[in-house]
Formats: C-alpha cells, structure tokens, sequence
C-alpha cells in the first residue's frame, strides 16, 4: 500500500507540471482503480474516458488542476461516473466543466494535505465559447442537473445567481470550511483579488460535498474500494 500511496502522491504532485505543458485534452493517470483527471476537458475527453472504463472498474477519480472546458463531454463523462457508482475527490482548483464532472460522484470529498487550503472548485453557468456570453438556454438543465445532484441542498437563490453569472471567467468558489481566507463560499471577479462573501452556507451544507470527512490517499487500496462498492 506505502507503494501505491507514494505512486499516487507523485502523480497528484505532477499534474499543476503536466498541465502547463498539455492543455490539448485532459490528462488521465491511472494507479489501479484510481484515476486521476487533469487540464482542459475537450470534446474527445468522453471517449478516452470511455477507454479507460474499458481497462478495468474504476472506484475513485481524483479531480485536480482543470479550468473546465467542454460541457457536452463533461455530462457524458458525469453520466458514466454517475451510472457506476464512482466516488470523486479534488486537489487544486476544478472550475466549470471539471466541477460538473465531480458533481457526478456518488460520494464527494476534498484531498487531505497541505494543498487543501488552495483546493477550489469554482461554479458558473453555461457560456458560449465563441462569445463566452451566458448561454441562457441551457441554464434550466443545468440548475436542476446541480439540484439533482446536491438532494435539493444547494440554495436556489445562490444557484441562481451562480447559473447568471455574465463573464466566464467569474466563478462561484467554494472552499473547505475554515481554508478560505475570508469565507468558504465567495463569487469571484476573474483578475480581481476581491470576492464577496456569502455567509450562512458552506460546501457541506449545500450538498456540493457529501461528507466533511477528507479524503486520505493511504485508505485508497483496492480493498477499501472494493469493501465500500455499493450493492
């Protein structure tokens, strides 16, 4: 198992390296049922996906490092993690498209360690990649794809606000409670160090996580996956 830990720790470790020199599709490293996703989602990312199902069952898949991109391959890929019982967890920042993809997990944690503090995950609504305008049409399946997802946690006056978000690099961030520097749940300007605060809420209790409990790499051997796979 120290193996297996040491090999998923690098992996996660090399994904901010990795990112930087591939944003072409989205990096996919495999540790035995353990996936780990990272960059820019692309319309092929759903197939390749599809291509690692086909290697063998996948119990976890770690989020990390992605600025989002492609909606359609995001609810492919969301359908397959969904339909298959997969837990998501995330390091690092995880904006759009890539906190879609985490929304799918059957069980959703954030990464223990010393980057937790820095572990985001950023909601908009859908935009238009040629205008990067609010593509208004598609936000109801959206909100109740999201709705869905949390049990009906997630507060309708902030997903509101969050699904009509007009620029699309503004983001509703969420933090793990207490790691934020002023708040867990902000709406951020994109170049802007200033953020609004919303008070009364935090990543557990709109359902955006389902548990508070961190997610230890040691504990991700296949026989703790196994043991937890659902009947």
């Amino acid at each position: 198992m120290k193996s297996r830990l040491k090999k998923l720790s690098l992996l996660l470790a090399a994904t901010a390296t990795l990112f930087s020199t591939q944003a072409s599709a989205m990096g996919m490293l495999r540790s035995n049922d353990t996936l780990i996703m990272y960059g820019h989602v692309e319309p092929a990312d759903s197939e390749r996906f599809r291509q690692q199902m086909a290697k063998g069952d996948i119990r976890q898949i770690v989020l990390s490092e992605s600025p989002g991109g492609d909606m359609r391959a995001a609810y492919t890929i969301a359908d397959l993690i969904t339909k298959n019982n997969i837990h998501t967890a995330v390091q690092g920042n995880c904006y759009s498209a890539c906190a879609m993809i985490f929304m799918a997990g059957t069980e959703r944690q954030m990464v223990a360690g010393k980057k937790l503090a820095s572990t985001r995950l950023g909601f908009h609504g859908p935009h238009n990649k040629q205008t990067h305008e609010v593509a208004r049409a598609a936000i109801p399946h959206l909100r109740e794809w999201l709705l869905k997802a949390t049990n009906g946690k997630f507060p309708e006056e902030i997903l509101d606000r969050a699904m009509n978000i007009d620029r699309a690099g503004d983001m509703m961030i969420f933090y793990y409670p207490g790691e934020g520097m002023y708040n867990d749940i902000r709406f951020c300007t994109e170049g802007s160090l200033r953020c609004e605060s919303v008070k009364g809420h935090n990543v557990v209790s709109v359902g955006v996580l389902t548990t508070a409990e961190l997610l230890d790499l040691e504990k991700l051997s296949p026989k703790t996956a196994e043991e937890k796979k659902p009947e």
